[in-house]
């Protein structure tokens, strides 16, 4: 029973997916360009891949195409999806279509065929010129709405391409105008820039209103940049206040606007001030929720760092990231009831005369028999003989053979699905206590609380990093950080995801970003290491993932410090021309059981060391006898030229066959040397 209502709930909710992007193909078709192209369309089919949302982006564009499009331009329109949905389908199956650039490309060149034609019947420049720009925004499209598709929730989404996405419904909203000129939709643009300059700092702002701006301007007739001037001047006043207000903001809106009507004729000037002005208002009736909570209330930096109320904030944000991480739904591993049968079967049946005719003739019948008995057997926890039907009970030869043999696996299948059940209670009873700490260490945090004084480093350093990824890969498995509590300790954070490509460096990325906020919240290492080990062992459950940790905690006072290990490549500290090796045993975290320590070596550096940290692909304790060589002939000062050096040296020794991480830190010996990273 559980199997059909999810099975139901994933149909519906491919239904669903399916409507959505059947009713954007429509829309978006709406969204017009140079008398008649519609990329926003295109590049929305090309993105929604094969298959059945492909094929409703499809009907949703060619539907949309023919009622808000002439049919000239709708029967391009049409022919550049019909070929793109075609070539999803055709090239799905390809590595390269994975590939980032593959599907713009794709959607570039389709759109160029096809459009391209009719720009050179019509013989123009102008023409020619409005075909590329239409197939580069097509593509953009294609780019950015598949990168939305793709995202977990609306929020992971990279802001770029859900403003991108935005910006053609916001346009194909503005393409339907009143009789005297006004467009509801482009109330709703300046509503949204608006909203942006109060939302966002003063460079995003400006770029989200350019970008809405130009279109809006694209998608009229006149050929000016009226509404991107106005949009942009009028986001920088609202965005330009630091303490965000939210009458202030609509009030510097309103100004800008109306400085830009006023010198414009009626049949201009009188349309973008009623619509800046209806967008002003609704703006200011937005309730609250709908507003980031940081500028209804005290904004985070208005709490000073190093205060214990800082901490506990930046623990618990922490801490409910941990929750969020590990707490969602785990995938249904329900046992199908049936194995019973199957398994009393093989030890029962397999010699048995009537074998051929029970479960081969006569399958049919056996297997209705058996299914309707399942409801008996699991209600009463046993098996018994008036369960099954007369026809399957008297013809069986070794039917108390097969009634034993079901119970025994019955009762096999019982204790199976009651310790799964117990494990899947373990399992969210301990993501939620990172859940409940999260909860009392916020309201801990809104609690007034004294300022702690924290001491100021006198140890001058300088960072050089560099990630590589696996050949074939786009991004490296690997994260690294360097950051500056407020205890004065320098910390250098190395990380290395299972694998390679864009799920190792998830992992090794949430690694990093958790300890980080830890060790800045002012927690100590040994618990940071320890919980975060353990949070990656509940998503191991999940992600079936783990990651290497290297992490150097440095005293700027003294340079003493300690250097922890979760199953991390070999560290090397150079003093001079000699040359340490610090390795470690232990487990990676999130293979080690419970809250296992790291390994931890104390450590003190002085001016003029060095200390270098690697992944395994740069070199591991069997074979690193050249990078031992290559640190004790150094005599630069560069840690970025170091880990060049050394990076350039890994390809002889360990190939581009996985990802390859160098941090280096070097103290210089002279106190009054700048920090640099």
């Amino acid at each position: 029973m559980k199997q059909f209502f999810a099975l139901r709930r994933e149909t519906i909710g491919r239904l669903l997916v399916c409507l959505s992007r059947t009713l954007l193909g429509a829309l978006l078709a709406g969204a017009q360009f140079f008398g008649g192209y519609a990329p926003f369309a295109v590049g929305m089919v090309g993105a929604a891949g094969p298959g059945w949302e492909g094929l409703a982006a499809l009907v949703g564009a060619g539907l949309g195409a023919l009622v808000l499009l002439d049919f000239p331009h709708a029967l391009r329109t049409m022919a550049c999806s019909v070929l793109l949905f075609t070539a999803n389908n055709a090239f799905c199956e390809l590595k390269a279509y994975r590939k980032k650039f593959f599907l713009p490309a794709l959607t570039a060149g389709l759109v160029l065929v096809v459009e391209a034609i009719y720009a050179v019947r019509s013989g123009g420049a102008a023409e020619a010129a409005y075909c590329l720009i239409a197939t580069a925004l097509a593509a953009l499209a294609a780019h950015c709405c598949r990168t939305v598709f793709d995202a977990p929730d609306a929020r992971a989404a990279p802001p770029y391409a859900s403003l991108v996405l935005l910006t053609g419904v916001l346009s194909a909203l503005a393409s339907a105008q009143l009789s005297n000129g006004f467009a509801p939709g482009r109330i709703a643009s300046a509503l949204a820039v608006l909203f942006f300059a109060f939302d966002r700092e003063m460079a995003a702002a400006l770029a989200a209103a350019l970008c809405i701006g130009l279109a809006m301007d694209l998608g009229t007739p006149d050929g000016t940049f009226l509404h991107a001037a106005c949009y942009g001047f009028a986001a920088l006043l609202a965005a330009l206040p630091r303490r965000k207000n939210r009458v202030r903001a609509a009030y510097a809106f309103a100004l800008a606007t109306i400085a830009f009507a006023l010198p414009l004729g009626v049949d201009r000037g009188l349309p973008l001030l009623y619509e800046g002005l209806a967008g002003t208002l609704l703006f200011l009736l937005l309730p609250s929720s709908a507003l980031r909570a940081a500028h209804e209330a005290e904004p985070a930096s208005a709490v000073p760092e190093g205060t214990l109320r800082h901490r506990l904030r930046e623990s618990a944000d922490a801490l409910r990231e941990l929750y969020e991480s590990v707490a969602r739904t785990r995938p249904s591993e329900e046992e199908n009831p049936a194995i019973v049968f199957d398994r009393a079967a093989e030890a029962v049946c397999r010699d048995c005369p009537q074998r051929a005719l029970c479960w081969e003739k006569e399958y049919g019948r056996t297997y209705n028999a058996l299914s309707d008995a399942t409801a008996a057997l699991l209600r009463n926890a046993q098996a018994r003989a008036e369960d099954f039907s007369a026809y399957f009970s008297g013809r069986c030869v070794r039917f108390s053979s097969f009634l034993a043999a079901v119970n025994t696996e019955l009762r096999a299948f019982l204790l199976r699905r009651q310790y799964r059940t117990r494990l899947d209670e373990a399992y969210l009873r301990s993501a939620g206590q990172y859940a409940q700490l999260s909860e009392l260490l916020s309201q801990a945090a809104e609690r007034p609380a004294a300022a702690e004084a924290a001491g100021a480093g006198a140890i001058a350093y300088r960072v050089g990093v560099t990630l590589r990824p696996k050949e074939g890969e786009d991004v490296s498995g690997d994260s690294a950080s360097t950051f500056e509590t407020e205890a004065g300790e320098l910390c250098l954070l190395l990380s290395d995801g299972m694998g390679s490509g864009e799920e190792a460096r998830r992992e090794s990325a949430f690694a990093v970003r958790l300890l980080e906020r830890f060790l800045r919240a002012g927690v100590d290492a040994p618990p940071a290491l320890k919980t975060v080990n353990s949070a990656l062992g509940l998503r191991a459950e999940i992600s079936d993932s783990f990651v290497t940790v290297d992490l150097l905690t440095l005293s700027l006072k003294n340079g003493e410090g300690e250097l922890y290990k979760y199953g991390a490549a070999p560290s090397y500290i150079k003093q001079g021309r000699r040359v340490r090796r610090v390795t470690c045993s232990c487990l990676p975290a999130g293979l080690a059981e419970g809250a296992a320590p790291p390994e931890t070596t104390h450590i003190r550096l002085a001016g003029g060391s060095w200390l270098v940290m690697v992944t395994d692909g740069v070199a591991d304790a069997a074979d690193d006898a050249w990078l031992q060589a290559l640190l004790a002939d150094w005599d630069g000062e560069n840690p970025q030229m170091l880990v060049s050096s050394i990076l350039a040296d890994s390809y002889e020794h360990k190939g581009t066959a996985d990802d390859a991480g160098v941090l280096a830190l070097y103290l210089p010996e002279k106190k009054d040397a700048p920090r640099e990273v």
